[in-house]
């Protein structure tokens, strides 16, 4: 069943084949003799996989009946290892159905849900370490439970959303066992640039509060750049050179997709301690797999998970909190009393505006960085330490955070519109052809190892005293000319897309749900772009669609809880 159509005009292209068209008919022409049914069966099978790998799914579930399985073309899960085929079929027990997989989807589960039963083998688990809270007296009950099972388990989950406390309690859970093991060798790593650069900045603030000595803790990095990807076919650590560290610490865990985090456990020593926090209720990643969900929601890992509740920065019956529970918890009456008269939410209703007065007023909230640019306008270049320092301060005091890229209040027209803004308002008219302006805040789209930038790195291009144009960073010690880096790398950055939000925080949110974009809507969406602001959301919306999109929650299937708990089951 080929997902192919043919146009109705002779004029228009012949669609290109999807990935998945062309592996199902390179496939199944190595089998000729498969009778007609069972090759539109196994067709329709490859059409579906390809489809819901595109959604962010690992695999599909399918009753028992009606697939071949003496086919060679699938294998059981049992013996894939052994006897490898193109298609798993792996048992559902829960609904009495099955999950097929392309093979290395499945190996990947399996893989990651092998490493991680080997570590919480008690026979090879670090040794609990003694902990002493008697001093930490503005610790909560659950922060308390995180820290003594972080100190006593090889693999800790915690979990919580914005404001209660994830990073402060991680910074006393390091605490503790440095004081138990002064040589701890420590690792932080994030799946993007810029959540790596967050998490940094953060914890440099919570290790000193703590008294926490550095010597041993490396600054934090991108899990790329913690296996050693780089520009390598194959990561320089893995199960047969594994990562030297004893402790090592992921953030923003909802990122994580399925290949990565299968890289990152079979890179882990067995005997090493593991601590995962995130916000499961965010937007899982971009690439297959929905891992902190499934980890949290894994029955076999209840022991090794806490989950923060109380949140410090928001009250959740006023402001910000109120929105954010009330789209977790579909309340259309707490969504809507959040938008009526509170200093933390504005409410713009986006259907009866004009489109000009929309742009100018999502303009003024980049006043400060205006200001801030105005007062580098003859400043001597490189900029020093706590200049750049205070531009990124400026910049992050708001951003426009957008449902997709196109359509009238997507990322690219509100970009293009804000540079045209900031341009005049500098009065600058010297736009080089590539793009670049003084001012122009980009994000890096793709790593480049070469220049030691990661896929979310955001920077802000200035000129120096001869006219030539520099990208600044904020944890970059010099800056890097413009030229230097690829249009293709890189885009403007007033607005991003709420995918490319995460791992980011913001003084100021607007967050502009377009009604082009109401299919693609979802609670999850919604609730991270809410959870970047620190102070306020500004909602910009018709209310129908943003009522719409709470009530609609992206369910990704996979079968890593059932490999979890099958290789817990084995090995203990």
């Amino acid at each position: 069943m080929s997902s192919l159509t043919k146009s109705k005009n002779p004029a228009q292209a012949t669609p290109l084949p999807t990935w998945y068209d062309v592996l199902s008919t390179h496939l199944l022409a190595k089998f000729p003799k498969t009778d007609e049914t069972s090759k539109q069966s196994i067709a329709q099978c490859i059409l579906d996989l390809g489809q819901a790998l595109e959604q962010g799914d690992t695999c599909i579930q399918r009753s028992s009946e009606g697939i071949d399985l003496s086919h060679p073309l699938f294998v059981r899960d049992e013996l894939a290892l052994e006897m490898p085929a193109p298609l798993v079929v792996m048992n559902d027990e829960r609904n009495s159905g099955q999950y097929i997989y392309f093979y290395r989807h499945w190996q990947q589960e399996w893989q990651l849900a092998d490493r991680l039963a080997a570590l919480l083998n008690p026979e090879t688990a670090p040794n609990a370490a003694h902990v002493d809270l008697s001093t930490e007296t503005s610790l909560k009950d659950l922060q308390k439970q995180a820290i003594e099972l972080a100190a006593k388990s090889p693999f800790t989950l915690i979990t919580g959303g914005p404001g209660t406390g994830k990073t402060y309690t991680l910074a006393r859970i390091v605490k503790a066992l440095q004081q138990a093991e002064s040589n701890l060798r420590v690792a932080l790593a994030a799946p993007t640039g810029k959540a790596a650069q967050r998490m940094q900045s953060v914890l440099s603030a919570e290790f000193s509060s703590a008294k926490i000595e550095n010597l041993k803790v490396q600054n934090a990095q991108t899990i790329h750049r913690l296996l050693g990807l780089g520009g390598r076919s194959t990561p320089r650590y893995h199960r047969y050179e594994t990562l030297p560290f004893d402790l090592i610490i992921i953030d923003e865990g909802s990122m994580l997709d399925l290949a990565l985090a299968s890289l990152l456990f079979d890179a882990i020593a067995v005997g090493t301690r593991v601590i995962i926090l995130g916000d499961a209720d965010q937007l899982a990643a971009v690439d297959a797999g929905a891992v902190l969900a499934d980890l949290g929601a894994s029955d076999a890992l209840k022991p090794y998970r806490v989950h923060l509740q109380e949140s410090n920065r928001f009250k959740a019956d006023e402001g910000i909190g109120l929105l954010a529970n009330g789209v977790l918890q579909q309340d259309d009456t707490s969504v809507l009393a959040a938008l009526t008269g509170n200093a933390q939410v504005q409410y713009f209703d986006l259907s009866t505006m004009q489109k000009d007065v929309v742009f100018h007023q999502l303009w003024q909230g980049f006043s400060a960085y205006l200001a801030c640019l105005e007062s580098l306008k003859f400043a001597s270049h490189p900029l020093s330490e706590d200049q750049v320092k205070a531009l990124f301060t400026a910049f992050d005091q708001y951003r426009v955070l957008c449902a997709q890229r196109h359509g009238d209040f997507g990322a690219n027209i509100i970009n293009q519109l804000l540079g045209e803004y900031l341009q005049d308002a500098l009065n600058d008219q010297n736009v080089h052809r590539s793009g670049w302006y003084v001012g122009r805040p980009v994000m890096v789209t793709r790593n480049d190892y070469g220049l030691r930038l990661s896929n979310g790195d955001i920077g802000v291009c200035l000129a120096d005293e001869n006219g030539q144009l520099w990208v600044y960073f904020p944890d970059r010690v010099a800056p890097i000319a413009a030229t230097r880096l690829p249009p293709e790398q890189i885009e403007t950055a007033f607005a991003l897309t709420i995918h490319k939000s995460q791992g980011s925080e913001f003084s100021v949110v607007a967050m502009v749900l377009d009604a082009s974009a109401e299919e693609m809507l979802m609670r999850e969406l919604v609730y991270t772009a809410i959870t970047r602001a620190k102070q306020c959301i500004q909602v910009w919306s018709d209310k129908t669609i943003l009522l719409n999109a709470i009530h609609k929650k992206s369910n990704r299937i996979s079968g890593l809880k059932a490999h979890i708990g099958r290789e817990i089951a084995r090995k203990f």
